[in-house]
């Protein structure tokens, strides 16, 4: 939650639901599953931005899908502080930005437009080997509000670059 500019001493418990009311804040969400960390976001993009990838992944693996109203999604993956995806995964979008990074296993992968959200729940899935549930977004968690990632990364050079 830090590397997302949550401050540890303001931890609320909301629902996703009541996060998503706050228009304007950004709120996430921080709980341990298994052997793994997982955040949810509800009105932001912090993981899709490669330096956030690169600090959350310095001892491991990250992952992070995301789509927001307009239908813009973006896959990003970071391994050991490097970026080794980020790319939108929308059929016929091919390369959104120069700098985009593909990973051969995404080649592996139909996306198509009807089932796109549950195939980057599944992708995740495959990837990770963390399901997602449902109840995640009902339940009451731990919640720490968090800055807009350009805010919080002001400064810092190269932040979205991959």
């Amino acid at each position: 939650m830090r590397i997302y500019g949550g401050d540890p001493t303001r931890r609320t418990s909301l629902t996703m639901t009541e996060g998503a009311d706050d228009v304007g804040a950004f709120y996430l969400q921080v709980f341990p599953h298994g052997s793994s960390v997982v955040a949810l976001e509800n009105n932001g993009w912090s993981g899709t931005v490669p330096e956030i990838a690169r600090r959350a992944s310095a001892g491991g693996r990250f992952l992070s899908v995301h789509w927001n109203v307009n239908g813009l999604f973006r896959v990003t993956e970071a391994i050991k502080g490097t970026v080794t995806a980020y790319f939108e995964p929308s059929p016929g979008a091919g390369p959104v930005a120069p700098d985009d990074v593909v990973p051969a296993w995404a080649s592996d992968i139909e996306f198509t437009a009807g089932p796109l959200r549950a195939t980057c729940f599944a992708l995740v899935e495959v990837e990770t080997g963390v399901a997602f549930e449902r109840q995640w977004c009902e339940a009451t968690l731990p919640t720490y509000r968090v800055p807009d990632p350009d805010v919080l990364l002001t400064g810092v050079a190269n932040a979205r670059t991959p």
